[in-house]
């Protein structure tokens, strides 16, 4: 069982490590989402590899599974689910993090008359096998994953072969980075973050000043899930940009979670391990708190 580390990074720009990455060895990031418009400018400089593997419904070649060019893009005018724009939103959150940061993106969510279909845990392990088989050739550094399962098992509903999974992964140097999910619960993260070996983001708010309190208050966001599974809490508000290229602010894990995993590619181009890493990142953390702010509904 981890440790519950109520932390969060301190600042969007923060130095994680005083090594700056090499560009000739820069690790990729690699996003497992619903898909992304690989047309908007900064995706077109992005998104450098693309893959697809769907359970309900069919990839653009018409398939359950394809890779290269067009694999995770997604038409805007064929889109009518805001659901399908949530890849683009991470995407576009990584690039605000890193301007320079190079993608691989998965796309695991189907599409039926233009909203999404089910998909499940099963679509995310044929992702990372498919991730396994290439991290050396894409030069991996991180896998982002901001989805999840609420579930009502008392301990973590843990799949074997998920988990052998991400082990496998950072064996080789890569975290998995998953969301704890937006439920409001302060005794379950949602599924797969509650594995252990995968690092569990939850989601902090804008900073602000306490009477009484010195420094910085940075607030857990009230949406955030939370337990002792939890690694970190890293911003969870941020502008992103759908799919048709509108930008608009997002609140929760999800964009907590990729902001993490675009920082520990980035730092992982170092050439340091994952333990060393995330020994440097939870020294550089600072304490957040829960508080009873009701934010914005316009925000939800």
């Amino acid at each position: 069982m981890k440790t519950k580390v109520l932390l969060i990074c301190a600042a969007l720009g923060l130095a994680l490590l005083s090594t700056p990455a090499n560009a000739a060895s820069d690790k990729t990031l690699v996003i497992i989402d619903s898909g992304i418009n690989t047309n908007l400018d900064w995706a077109k400089s992005a998104v450098i590899e693309e893959a697809c593997f769907i359970e309900y419904g069919l990839c653009p070649n018409g398939k359950s599974s394809m890779v290269g060019p067009g694999a995770a893009t997604l038409d805007p005018k064929l889109v009518t689910d805001k659901a399908m724009s949530h890849g683009t939103q991470m995407a576009s959150v990584a690039v605000t993090v890193n301007p320079d940061v190079k993608i691989v993106f998965v796309r695991v969510v189907g599409m039926s008359k233009g909203r999404a279909t089910t998909y499940t845990t099963k679509a995310l392990s044929l992702a990372l096998d498919w991730v396994s088989a290439n991290a050396a050739r894409l030069n991996v550094g991180a896998v982002s994953v901001s989805f999840g399962r609420a579930y009502r098992e008392a301990a973590c509903p843990i799949e074997t072969k998920l988990q052998d999974q991400i082990i496998g992964l950072a064996s080789v140097n890569v975290p998995v980075v998953v969301s704890t999910g937006n439920g409001s619960d302060q005794k379950k993260v949602y599924y797969p973050a509650c594995i252990p070996q995968a690092i569990a983001v939850g989601a902090t708010d804008t900073r602000y000043t306490v009477k009484n309190i010195q420094g910085w208050v940075y607030p857990i966001m009230l949406i955030s899930n939370s337990s002792p599974d939890l690694d970190l809490y890293a911003m969870g508000r941020w502008t992103v940009t759908d799919v048709t290229g509108t930008k608009a602010v997002s609140l929760g894990t999800s964009g907590a979670t990729v902001s993490v995993a675009t920082r520990l590619a980035r730092e992982l181009s170092g050439g340091l391990a994952i333990g060393t890493v995330m020994d440097n990142v939870k020294a550089s953390l600072q304490n957040a708190y829960r508080t009873v702010t009701v934010f914005e509904r316009k925000y939800w």
